[in-house]
């Protein structure tokens, strides 16, 4: 579906002078910073254990052809290193990255101000109160930033992709 509205161009692939027809995937296209500031089109949504986004693009969207709707607000560019691993997938990165998973990536500490608090980074001697942050913890932070993603309301839905599609066709010409 996502790559149905780019134009085909004639490309020679080998550099012999024989074109073939294909998809013009370099033609780039950015959500319109209206559509992207206004936050009251989106839901917050927390993706799942194992779940792609095509299977969230079914189960919200009715349709798993609507997973590039999900990754391109999400400014998703490479699903398989923006999109959160499955607890398999992340066990066998982890356990692969790292020889010990409880040995200390790094030390922080809570910072707060008003109402918010705000983890820093911190160099042990530095602060007596430091937290000693393992390599499990910290990748599994990371992770669970990735899980936190945005989608496009129903009640806008058409309207963000009749747009994208008219930004497709602005980069046509």
């Amino acid at each position: 579906m996502y790559f149905n509205q780019f134009p085909t161009i004639a490309y020679d692939v080998t550099g012999v002078g024989t074109t073939s027809k294909i998809k013009d995937i370099l033609i780039r296209v950015k959500v319109r910073d209206y559509i992207k500031n206004n936050r009251s089109w989106f839901a917050k949504y927390i993706v799942g254990g194992d779940e792609t986004p095509d299977m969230v693009s079914f189960d919200v969207y009715g349709k798993t052809a609507y997973h590039w709707v999900v990754l391109l607000f999400n400014q998703i560019t490479n699903p398989y290193y923006d999109w959160p691993l499955g607890r398999q997938a992340f066990f066998a990165f982890v356990n692969n990255k790292y020889v010990d998973l409880n040995a200390i990536h790094h030390y922080e500490i809570a910072q707060k101000s008003g109402l918010n608090t705000t983890k820093i980074i911190v160099e042990l001697a530095d602060e007596p109160t430091a937290t000693a942050v393992t390599n499990l913890e910290y990748e599994t932070e990371l992770q669970d930033r990735k899980r936190q993603i945005l989608l496009v309301k129903h009640g806008f839905f058409n309207l963000v992709v009749s747009d994208f599609r008219s930004e497709i066709e602005n980069a046509k010409s």
